[in-house]
């Protein structure tokens, strides 16, 4: 898990390449959707300088079973979806594994 602000950083930065960013299962904020203005924009304790065309929204949208805060909006906001069916269990994380 990271921060919000490193999701926006990455997101920006893949953006400006031609990249995609993931979500993740921690979903994104919807005002990560909106259009921003050229300017300086603050990320945490930093300060960003944006341009046109910058963008905090990742691309690429998980959706996961049993996660919150999957809407119409959300989903129409990705570039690509990422299903996530099954996980397995981990070990020291309170998951079983047989045997």
């Amino acid at each position: 898990s990271i921060s919000n602000e490193a999701h926006q950083a990455m997101a920006v930065a893949m953006n400006r390449i031609g990249g995609r960013s993931n979500t993740g299962e921690g979903g994104e904020d919807p005002q990560r959707f909106k259009a921003l203005k050229e300017g300086k924009y603050p990320m945490g304790s930093a300060e960003w300088n944006l341009f046109e065309g910058d963008s905090v929204r990742s691309k690429i949208k998980q959706v996961a079973s049993g996660r919150f805060g999957v809407t119409a909006e959300y989903l129409a906001n990705a570039d690509e979806l990422q299903i996530k069916l099954a996980q397995g269990a981990k070990p020291g994380e309170g998951g079983e594994l047989p045997g």
